[in-house]
């Protein structure tokens, strides 16, 4: 893979951030980002506890007309040493309230567009319940206060599961537990209005049922997962809640455990729990203070658990305090996350006793990210 300096980068974002005229007029607007990342983790070595760095380089497309809409998120990931894409959809707009979306493209579930405001997002997205992008298709309908969508996904985004280097967190295969996504429906279902006078609140369910293809085997599996959510904002306040029951029944080779399966992102493959249900919830406040050239000042706090419903089972927990602000074209985070059995925080897996640390651990993260 190749790899970019700074120095290299910066004739890039100075050509790159301005929207461009495609052919007949049609729009593409070109943007992305360039990130750094410090982080301190106090569970490794002390020579390895600490580091700033290149993080990653997006670059986006997008453009419209008053029937179509297309978007795609390309990125390379400098701390991993890998590349992937992250969506890249094209949307035909039907009337202004039906739309179809096709490509690589989000897969309706949950609090949308995200759980949770921190830069490592929530414990769900781990188990790919957040920011999860498949190759299939949305249909989505709005009326006065609903909002529905139907779903279905083919395979994963690059359908291979043995592909570990990915942004959204999927079935894998990782050697010793071989899966695949198959075949997956969803429906979401959301109202907001006005309950309450000068607030608004979100209230939703979603369901999900995919075939799951052992590749061992060559029979398939299956899972199913539901949740409900609730998002409330009241002036500079937003609380949000989730709950998300799931089960796998896997078609694995006689003696080989069903209570566990393997997911990847990022180039790592971990073990979860086959069967699990978690909880999220988050709140945040915006600053009443205004600064000129900055961003309003956002601080949250958010907590997510997995509880398992197998044998093997142990419960994963994850807590994150932070704040966001940009400046001009900069954008920080600066988190505090503090995890227990947890994958993302010097544990094995999510939801399983792997052994391992399962410590409480804290991982202090800064990222500084200039968008054009």
């Amino acid at each position: 893979m190749n790899k970019f300096t700074l120095l290299q980068l910066a004739p890039i974002m100075f050509c790159l951030s301005a929207p461009v005229l495609g052919d007949d007029d049609f729009p593409v607007n070109i943007g992305g980002h360039v990130r750094l990342n410090y982080s301190y983790q106090d569970w490794p070595e002390p020579e390895l506890r600490d580091g700033f760095g290149f993080e990653s380089l997006k670059l986006t497309v997008s453009g419209e007309t008053d029937e179509f809409s297309y978007q795609a998120d390309y990125r390379w990931y400098e701390n991993t040493d890998f590349n992937t894409v992250r969506y890249a959809d094209l949307t035909y707009h039907v009337d202004e309230r039906t739309s179809v979306s096709a490509g690589i493209t989000k897969v309706p579930f949950g609090l949308l567009p995200f759980a949770s405001n921190s830069f490592w997002f929530s414990i769900n997205y781990y188990l790919g319940f957040e920011d999860d992008y498949d190759a299939g298709m949305v249909v989505q309908y709005e009326r006065a206060n609903w909002n529905f969508q139907a779903g279905y996904f083919f395979n994963d985004e690059y359908n291979d599961a043995s592909r570990l280097g990915r942004y959204s967190f999927d079935i894998a295969d990782d050697g010793s537990y071989r899966n695949q996504e198959d075949g997956q429906y969803n429906l979401r279902l959301s109202y907001t209005a006005g309950l309450i006078r000068g607030a608004t609140t979100e209230v939703g369910a979603s369901l999900q049922k995919a075939d799951v293809l052992n590749l061992d085997t060559l029979d398939k599996g299956d899972m199913r997962a539901y949740a409900l959510h609730v998002r409330h904002t009241q002036g500079p306040v937003v609380v949000a809640l989730q709950y998300t029951d799931y089960d796998y029944d896997l078609a694995a080779p006689q003696g080989q455990a069903t209570d566990r399966l393997a997911l990847s992102a990022f180039d790592f493959p971990f073990l979860v729990a086959a069967d699990a249900h978690s909880y999220t919830a988050s709140v945040s406040y915006q600053l009443p203070f205004e600064f000129n050239a900055f961003t309003p000042i956002k601080c949250y706090s958010e907590y997510g658990s997995v509880e398992p419903d197998v044998a093997a089972g142990l419960r994963s927990s994850q807590w994150v305090n932070g704040c966001s602000f940009g400046w001009r074209s900069l954008y920080f985070y600066v988190d505090s996350i503090q995890g227990k059995n947890m994958w993302f925080s010097g544990g094995s897996g999510i939801g399983l006793n792997l052994g391992g640390n399962q410590d409480t651990t804290h991982r202090l993260n800064i990222s500084l990210g200039l968008y054009f």
